[in-house]
């Protein structure tokens, strides 16, 4: 029989019960890990390259002229219904209403953007959410952007058809009277009509989903206050995930009417921007003074107020839920410490029952334990059976009402 060296220098094959050494183990360990090393590398290349595509694409956007979106002009001598619609280029919009193309970066957007009023010197932009309107002193133009199916669902849609129906309501407006900015409409030029109407349709928009979702609120706290009363907690737990919700929809309300607050707040700081305004008084060659610009000063704080309170009022309905969200959080606790109490003190019972049956266990096990014969066996295993599972209850109940008044020490150790 030839030694292990010799058969391994000799080639022998090697047996089939030979474990891998572990050296050989520790080589494929690392090779795996040079593996995963390298897949989180090319992962990450990959996002690096996906990101610098996109911010390539986006910061051409300026420049992408070509780019055409469906536009609708309204005019002033018109009705409503004699208007044009059709594809406009971005370098033709420009181009028509003197803007520059940096002007119109984030129009053809497909997000709503963050709200902004733009003045130049013969047209006022303004972007609010999906409304998109260049107003001059002799038409208007509204941008119509055709979103692509949305990720977010159910939200996203709400979203389209909210700022949907505030583009399709402006232009019905600039023919009613103003409210609330303490100025005569017919008065207003065409333009500051046109503003007035966009801002109306704005803000009516977001204060309406506002009143809505505060009477859901109050409905959901009505009823939580009844399911406390019958202590339903299923239902109680349905109705909070439904308050979550709501604390969605409002945080977001809360955003936009802060957003239009931040809109209207940047022109208002601006007396150039607000005297520039009056596009029709600079076509006829008397454009205002600086600190001309009282009706649009007026206009801008009425709404401005408007979309205030809405936030205001929104936070406070968050502040409202949220305390009683506190405060039913507070009281579930209770209920499951009162459960936790109950079945801490059914487990005591149940190990005071259980040294009694340790006890009677021991003494009816069988072997010889002198006590078949005692007429006072019975009597006084059962009595010291009792007594002892009694003075464990009771010591344990003790124990236990010391926890639960907080003067309950714990063994120094």
């Amino acid at each position: 029989m030839r030694p292990p060296l010799a058969r391994a220098l000799c080639g022998a094959p090697a047996s089939s019960s030979t474990r891998p050494s572990p050296v050989t183990t520790h080589i494929t360990a690392r090779l795996d890990a040079s593996d995963d090393k390298q897949d989180a590398e090319r992962e990450a290349a990959q996002q690096a390259e996906d990101l610098l595509n996109l911010a390539q694409s986006l910061s051409r956007t300026p420049m992408n002229s070509s780019a055409e979106m469906r536009c609708t002009i309204y005019h002033p001598d018109k009705p409503p219904e004699a208007t044009s619609t059709g594809p406009m280029s971005k370098h033709d919009i420009s181009h028509r209403f003197g803007l520059s193309p940096r002007d119109l970066r984030s129009v053809d957007l497909e997000s709503d953007g963050t709200p902004h009023i733009l003045i130049r010197h013969s047209t006022i932009l303004i972007h609010m959410f999906s409304l998109r309107l260049l107003v001059q002193a002799d038409k208007v133009a509204v941008l119509h952007i055709d979103n692509p199916e949305d990720d977010d669902g159910a939200a996203g849609k709400l979203s389209r058809d909210r700022s949907a129906a505030a583009a399709s309501a402006a232009p019905e407006r600039i023919h009613e009277p103003a409210i609330g900015s303490g100025v005569t409409f017919a008065s207003l030029p065409y333009e500051l009509r046109v503003v007035e109407a966009a801002l109306a349709s704005v803000t009516s928009a977001i204060e309406a989903e506002y009143l809505l979702t505060r009477q859901r609120a109050g409905r959901v706290l009505s009823e939580l206050d009844t399911q406390l009363l019958d202590k339903d907690e299923a239902l109680i737990h349905t109705e909070m995930r439904e308050l979550l919700e709501l604390i969605r929809k409002l945080a977001g309300i809360e955003q936009r009417a802060r957003a239009v607050c931040a809109a209207l707040k940047e022109v208002m700081d601006e007396n150039r921007d607000m005297a520039d305004m009056y596009l029709s008084d600079k076509l006829k060659g008397d454009p205002h003074e600086e600190g001309d610009h009282q009706e649009v000063e007026y206009m801008l704080e009425a709404y401005y107020k408007g979309s205030d309170s809405v936030a205001q009022g929104a936070a406070s309905v968050v502040a409202n839920i949220q305390r009683t969200d506190e405060t039913i959080q507070s009281i579930l606790n209770v209920r499951r410490n009162q459960i936790m109490v109950l079945d801490t003190k059914i487990e005591i019972t149940m190990l005071a029952f259980a040294a009694a049956t340790l006890v009677a266990g021991y003494i009816g096990m069988n072997v010889i334990n002198y006590m078949e014969d005692s007429k006072y066996a019975f009597i006084l295993l059962v009595g010291s059976s009792m007594a002892g599972s009694g003075w464990l209850w009771w010591r344990f109940q003790r124990r236990l009402r010391m926890i639960q008044k907080g003067r309950h020490r714990p063994n120094p150790s």
